[in-house]
């Protein structure tokens, strides 16, 4: 289906890096008073061997100095980065019933259910409905469609149907096999049960022009009309007290 899918204030540096800044102008202010400490020693004392034990000492006391800063801030920054990394445990830990259009819910009361919950049946259901909006979406049929979709879903497949004849093309989804599906997420909200599932499948995809007639150049505006394409979108699908499933939202 060829369809268009309609920080709180922190510091300009990272903080390891602003501590290793911190630390290294530390160490220069360390090194400069050392550096100047020599120099004061090497030009008041009057005997520099009775003095090289003392000196020594201090050099080694700074050192050990700036080796703890530098642990310190290798710590502190490799610590910041493990909190910072991304959670990459699977697509469950994802909303997407956040960012699924055009559906608009309230998250007020919703509960969250297992994925295990949703049946070989309502998988069957939703297969079903992939084949049967892509068919009435190629037909452009609008009360056919009526059927499968939620009022709001109707609303937006009208408007993205006359964009394209505003374009002067037809979309056309045909021969549509579900090649893999799987379930991210199903809730509640009061009586109403929503299941947001990833669909792949392969179809022949093509748009044909409105003003071209076959055989004729630019007939063909994009696609093909022989070869199948493979797709994935994420579909959200709802029901109402144990109805019939309705597709709800599309998250491309």
């Amino acid at each position: 289906m060829n369809i268009t899918i309609l920080s709180p204030h922190r510091s300009p540096l990272p903080a390891g890096l602003a501590v290793g800044l911190a630390g290294s102008s530390i160490g220069e202010m360390l090194l400069g008073a050392t550096n100047s400490r020599a120099q004061t020693t090497e030009a008041d004392a009057p005997a520099p061997e009775t003095n090289k034990p003392t000196e020594d000492f201090d050099s080694a006391g700074i050192l050990l100095i700036l080796l703890l800063l530098a642990a310190a801030t290798i710590f502190y920054f490799l610590k910041i980065q493990r909190h910072s990394l991304p959670d990459f445990s699977g697509v469950t830990g994802r909303d997407p019933s956040k960012d699924s259009l055009p559906a608009r819910r309230s998250t007020a009361s919703r509960q969250k259910l297992s994925v295990d919950s949703i049946t070989a049946a309502d998988k069957a259901a939703f297969q079903q409905l992939l084949t049967d909006v892509q068919k009435a979406w190629s037909k452009q049929d609008m009360t056919e469609l009526r059927q499968f979709v939620t009022p709001d879903m109707l609303n937006y497949f009208s408007a993205a149907l006359a964009d394209n004849n505003s374009q002067g093309f037809r979309n056309h989804v045909e021969d549509v096999v579900l090649l893999r599906a799987e379930i991210l997420e199903a809730w509640t909200e009061q009586a109403r049960q929503y299941v947001t599932a990833g669909l792949r499948w392969s179809a022949r995809d093509y748009n044909l022009s409105l003003t071209k007639k076959h055989g004729e150049p630019g007939y063909l505006v994009e696609g093909s009309e022989e070869i199948p394409t493979e797709s994935g979108e994420a579909w959200t699908f709802m029901r109402i007290q144990n109805g019939d499933w309705r597709l709800s939202g599309i998250q491309q």
